[in-house]
């Protein structure tokens, strides 16, 4: 190979591994400086990122509901600076709170839900479940409520746990906390009328359960793990990405809302939901499982939403609005319409947490009020 030949690839090597280094060192200089500049959007990625998820780092497959929470935990610190500080204790089943009493004479209320009726980022005492608790036992200290809610689940594993323990506890009421995210996972439409909700274990998936809780482990590191938790991974999602997708810009946008006010007013409760009929019809089909299952008692269903969908003009396509109609079509069933109460909140944030879309203590507060006051004038 001629002289000349060697020189030019070799400077072209050369200048491959100067770009290099020169990008890597860009790069380090931009993990380092971005977070001394305090960008909320960014903060706000890399939080989701990095914190404590509960039901990942102390998660316990269960072979009828998926997984629960390890049984017997104590004083479990879930901590995030500035953002998350709060204890959790599960009891002799994997669900958050103490073991359950189940003498003769209890009057017991089972809450329904995923990570905002569990009480993600809350004290326990702070919960739904405790402070309705609280003015039960005011009027009579036989009650007892027992929460069944679990971080993650979607609406199919929410009825299973119910269905599960039942006849156990006798509930003389059930109280839903619905999170439109519980309508996430596949629908599985066995005829016309009916759909399949049963947890179907494979034979991997508790040793893919286990796999995955050990990578959530502090003490597990991977490239992937690092990447993930990175300021730059942050900058390219909430930054970079939506110069270029008008999806992504769409889904980070916020719609004016009144002066004063956090969020957008509610509309008034149309006489039907416009959401596509297939989650309509599944939906139907999952509250009256539950309206069915909570037996001769009330069916309390209370929405939560979150700021992503409280920070858009709300709508008729809007899935509280399902409630809303099953609960006029149905005795028995009592329907709490939380969102609209925080749009019509001048400082609606105030109920949700900073960089967190959970229920804050206010969020818990304000949503047992209004679960407290229909039940005394039920």
């Amino acid at each position: 190979m001629p002289n000349s030949v060697k020189k030019k690839i070799t400077n072209y090597l050369i200048n491959i591994l100067l770009l290099t280094v020169s990008l890597c060192l860009v790069a380090i200089i931009a993990e380092i400086t971005l977070p001394f500049l305090k960008i909320r959007t960014i903060e706000e990625a890399v939080y989701q990122a990095r914190r404590p998820v509960v039901q990942g780092i102390y998660g316990a497959y269960h072979p009828q509901l998926y997984y629960t929470l390890q049984k017997n935990l104590r004083n479990v610190r879930l901590f995030y600076p500035g953002q998350l500080d709060y204890l959790v204790e599960t009891n002799g089943q994997g669900f958050r709170g103490p073991d359950w009493d189940l003498s003769a004479g209890r009057k017991n209320v089972v809450i329904l839900g995923d990570s905002f009726a569990f009480g993600w980022g809350v004290p326990w005492e702070q919960t739904i479940g405790k402070i309705l608790e609280k003015e039960l036992r005011k009027t009579d200290p036989s009650y007892q409520v027992i929460n069944l809610a679990m971080p993650g689940w979607d609406i199919d594993l929410i009825i299973r746990s119910l269905e599960l323990y039942k006849d156990i506890l006798k509930p003389v009421a059930v109280v839903y906390v619905f999170c439109p995210n519980d309508l996430l996972g596949s629908i599985k439409k066995i005829s016309d009328t009916e759909y399949d909700i049963a947890y179907h274990a494979a034979p991997g998936d508790e040793k893919n359960f286990q796999a995955m809780v050990a990578r959530q482990q502090e003490s597990y590191w991977s490239w992937d793990k690092f990447r993930r938790k990175t300021y730059l991974k942050a900058y390219h999602a909430r930054i970079f990405r939506p110069v270029f997708s008008r999806r992504i810009r769409s889904s980070l946008s916020v719609d004016k809302a009144p002066a004063g006010f956090d969020f957008a007013p509610p509309i008034a409760a149309p006489d039907k939901c416009t959401l596509d009929d297939a989650h309509q019809q599944f939906m139907f089909y999952c509250l009256n499982r539950l309206r069915r299952d909570a037996g001769s008692g009330n069916l309390y269903i209370l929405d939560t939403s979150d700021k992503s969908i409280l920070y858009k003009k709300d709508s008729p396509d809007n899935r509280r609005w399902i409630i809303h109609q099953f609960s006029k079509g149905n005795t028995g069933v009592v329907y709490i319409d939380f969102e609209s109460y925080v749009r019509n909140t001048p400082d609606g944030r105030k109920f949700f947490l900073d960089y967190d879309d959970h229920w804050s203590a206010a969020g818990h507060e304000a949503a047992a009020a209004l679960l407290w006051n229909r039940w005394k004038n039920r």
